[in-house]
């Protein structure tokens, strides 16, 4: 007798977390749809050497034609908006083809609907050796303003040099989501005052 009631009671114990486990589940409310459409992968990582949180878009699909040929890719740092730092987004383009070389005295202009943006900040080129030759990219700094300027614009071309390349809806739309999460809503950042505490 005292084994099947030592048995039973082993039994409901380990029942126990397992109902209040799934309760729980049913409670957690399911996340909406995202409203973007998009074939980028947007992935959120601790960046040791920055000393926080960093966002990066990387989209599979290529740009422009032919010999200019680009990938895109953007990120940015998280920052908490109580300590008043402007937050800022590097957009990349990266070279898909080893003869497409860009060069540091080429100007990076966007052209939004039509309009070349001047940009606020600045422009750096980059060169690194790939199995195939040399792998050039072009990473533009973004303060806040220009890519949510950027994200409003119904056609987004990039000049580098004599190349124009426009960019899709579909990166567009992946970068319209990545500035979306740059700024997030002000209530996320709202702290409990004393009286609401109890």
């Amino acid at each position: 007798m005292r084994s099947r009631s030592r048995l039973l009671i082993a039994i409901l114990l380990l029942s126990l977390p397992t109902t209040a486990a799934l309760a729980q589940k049913r409670m957690c409310p399911k996340p909406p749809p995202s409203p973007f459409h998009h074939d980028g992968q947007i992935v959120t990582t601790l960046d040791g050497r920055a000393g926080g949180m960093r966002t990066t878009l990387e989209h599979p699909t290529p740009v422009g034609n032919g010999v200019e040929t680009f990938y895109l890719a953007a990120t940015f740092m998280h920052q908490d908006p109580r300590r008043g730092g402007a937050p800022s987004l590097d957009l990349i383009l990266v070279s898909a083809n080893p003869a497409a070389r860009l060069q540091g005295s080429q100007d990076l202009v966007l052209v939004l609907d039509g309009q070349p943006h001047t940009l606020s900040r600045s422009v750096s080129y980059k060169s690194r050796p790939d199995g195939n030759g040399v792998q050039d990219s072009a990473r533009m700094t973004l303060a806040y303003a220009d890519a949510a300027a950027l994200t409003h614009a119904r056609t987004v071309v990039a000049r580098v040099g004599g190349v124009e390349v426009a960019l899709t809806n579909n990166h567009l739309e992946a970068l319209r989501e990545l500035v979306s999460l740059m700024a997030p809503s002000p209530s996320r950042w709202q702290t409990a005052d004393a009286s609401d505490v109890r």
